[in-house]
């Protein structure tokens, strides 16, 4: 039998491993979620047309609103159907049970990580799920990798000046997940000076200005007046080694 074609407005496209514990959150967690967030939950064993599977997962690739992203366990075919929605530059909130499993370069991205062992982790996903799904389809430009919001077929529509600000954004956001990552038993100790040194030379490397690199330090423990003097220390090397450069 064939079920009803969902709208390209209506429906959400759920990319996923299938069979084992993939199958319960898919019904009694991702559904819900979706519906409560105004689409359509669909994933590609709801097709039962005789047509090429690829063929049609591409179709809903191509015409669903949001993609949702199960990276659990980095199944192949999950990263195979999600480098299809990036190439077309397509909105896609990732859904993870460890970091581990999310490509470094895709950590800038919305990813949702959740823990089994938390009372009511379900709840809590679903929940999260929703509001992703939400402020998704409210800027779907900050789902995207930044390559590929200059795509034809990108629903995203934005100006130079913002791709560049999202991509240096998402470059800050991936690498503080790096380091929550790594720094998980020891979040609450704030970070040594040639720690901090480092964070420091890869923010100005990305082009981030002095204030917001003063700022987010400031979280990890780091005095402002250190984090400030560090920068035009690093700065004034800066300037030293081109001149020496350039004579």
């Amino acid at each position: 039998m064939k079920k009803q074609k969902k709208k390209k407005e209506n429906f959400c496209f759920v990319i996923m491993p299938f069979g084992d514990w993939f199958n319960e959150y898919y019904e009694k967690i991702y559904c819900p979620a979706i519906k409560s967030a105004g689409l359509i939950p669909t994933r590609s064993d709801d097709l039962y047309r005789p047509s090429s599977i690829v063929q049609d997962i591409w179709s809903y690739t191509q015409n669903a609103k949001v993609i949702l992203a199960e990276l659990t366990d980095k199944n192949p075919n999950v990263f195979y159907e999600l480098g299809l929605a990036h190439a077309i530059g397509k909105p896609a909130i990732f859904v993870t049970k460890t970091i581990e499993d999310v490509p470094f370069d895709l950590r800038g991205l919305r990813v949702i990580q959740y823990d089994t062992n938390v009372p009511d982790w379900g709840k809590v996903l679903q929940d999260n799920i929703k509001q992703a799904i939400k402020e998704t389809l409210e800027a779907p430009e900050e789902s995207i990798p930044p390559t590929f919001l200059g795509v034809k077929k990108t629903e995203a529509k934005v100006t130079r000046e913002r791709r560049n600000y999202l991509n240096l954004e998402s470059k800050v956001e991936r690498l503080e997940r790096e380091t929550r990552s790594l720094s998980l038993h020891n979040s609450d100790r704030p970070i040594p000076p040639d720690e901090a040194e480092e964070f420091i030379k890869r923010y100005l490397r990305m082009g981030m200005p002095v204030e917001l690199i003063a700022n987010k330090l400031k979280h990890r423990g780091v005095p402002t007046n250190w984090s400030l003097e560090k920068i035009r220390e690093l700065k004034m090397a800066q300037v030293h080694m081109h001149y020496r450069a350039s004579s």
